[in-house]
């Protein structure tokens, strides 16, 4: 298997600036629903700018920036025309969140021709969407690597990762490339866990045991092992669920609460399989013989139990109830592989550092060295956690 994962970082802001040359210079903001940011340009992220931020977050880390209400369907059309694109190569195209998606092409495993086809793939996106939105491309026999390998290249550039040297690759990377929940990429930043190699050195046991089976999935992704194939999205799988009440239902109360016991376990599956899901449709059946249907496309796609949970309330608060409800049907559609989390897991972390080692170097000029101690990783994939770490002396300070 032989793929190749076309992204166009920083789309949202690329594509306004692209529309505007007046932007150029500018960090830029761009705010979707809720006030929440969807997009923003490189000098903004470099402020600790992310996407998913509240507007006046961003705005007090970006005071310089210029901030622009998100044209959603123009970015959908745009999108579109990347994966038509894509699609004229291979029909195996599955999208991978906004502007990036995983491209099939097996029969091209040698180097030159892989190298061909991409200036191929560069020179027809550029050419249709211009200069500004040219892509980055990574490639590699697996979704996870090649993925990795476009997100640390620049646009415009290409990346090939050999089958040799994919451990490699990988073992430097960080560990928040993972498709993990917030709360695990906490964990293994707790424990010391920073990189790909740290966590790949881990043994599938202990992963199993503390991560369940989205860990061990991850794990094998970090070891250069992701075996996942590229899934058109003409054929993406969906999750239905059917349910008919014993009685008919008045109360907007039980309705969320029959749709939250329905949805939790496909939910929990697609976490589970590291997947998310970025349509909804909610079918509901009245007692006077009459069907209503509702569909909700999110933002972003997600496994998330509060934002679907959001949604089906919205949901249902737009229906019009013309009788007592029967039966309910709902679908999870566009289903594909979880996207890394783009927030920082600690934005400030870099000054927070700095700050320690001012008070670092104040207590050994007061106290000494003797009497203050470093915590180090020594051994990653120890099973006891006495056993990972040991203590070193500041005398070196």
């Amino acid at each position: 298997m032989s793929i190749l994962y076309c992204t166009i970082p920083h789309f949202a802001a690329a594509l306004a600036r692209r529309d505007n040359p007046d932007l150029q210079d500018c960090p830029l903001i761009l705010i979707g629903p809720e006030r929440r940011v969807f997009g923003v340009s490189t000098k903004a992220a470099a402020c600790g700018v992310a996407v998913g931020m509240t507007a006046r977050s961003a705005e007090v880390r970006c005071p310089e920036a210029c901030l622009l209400d998100a044209d959603l369907t123009y970015c959908r059309e745009v999108f579109e025309i990347l994966l038509q694109l894509l699609e004229c190569i291979s029909l195996k195209v599955e999208p991978h969140g906004w502007a990036a998606a995983y491209v099939d092409v097996g029969d091209v495993t040698h180097h030159t021709h892989a190298v061909a086809l991409c200036k191929q793939v560069g020179r027809a996106i550029r050419r249709e969407l211009g200069e500004p939105l040219q892509p980055a491309l990574g490639w590699d026999n697996s979704k996870f690597t090649a993925q990795a390998a476009a997100r640390h290249t620049q646009p415009g550039h290409l990346l090939v990762v050999a089958a040799v040297r994919e451990q490699t690759f990988l073992k430097p990377l960080p560990v928040r490339l993972l498709p993990l929940p917030q709360e695990a990429l906490r964990r293994l930043h707790f424990l010391g866990l920073r990189t790909l190699g740290h966590y790949a050195a881990l043994p599938p046991g202990a992963v199993w045991q503390q991560f369940g089976r989205a860990g061990k999935l991850a794990h094998r992704c970090a070891r250069g092992q992701d075996n996942r194939p590229v899934v058109s999205r003409w054929q993406a799988p969906t999750r239905t669920v059917n349910y008919e009440f014993d009685w008919p239902l008045v109360e907007r109360d039980r309705l969320l609460a029959a749709l939250g016991r329905l949805v939790s376990p496909l939910l929990a599956e697609l976490r589970d399989n590291l997947q998310t899901c970025g349509q909804m449709r909610l079918v509901v059946r009245f007692n006077d013989g009459s069907v209503q249907e509702r569909t909700r496309t999110f933002l972003s796609p997600t496994a998330n139990s509060a934002q679907v949970m959001q949604v089906l309330g919205q949901l249902s608060d737009g229906m019009c109830w013309s009788g007592c409800i029967t039966s309910l049907e709902m679908t999870l559609e566009h289903i594909q592989d979880a996207v890394a989390e783009q927030l920082p897991l600690f934005p400030l972390e870099d000054q927070r550092a700095q700050k320690l080692q001012e008070v670092q170097r104040y207590l050994v000029a007061r106290f000494g060295a003797d009497r203050l101690f470093r915590v180090v990783l020594a051994q990653p994939g120890a099973p006891l956690p006495e056993w990972r770490v040991s203590w070193l002396s500041e005398e070196g300070l």
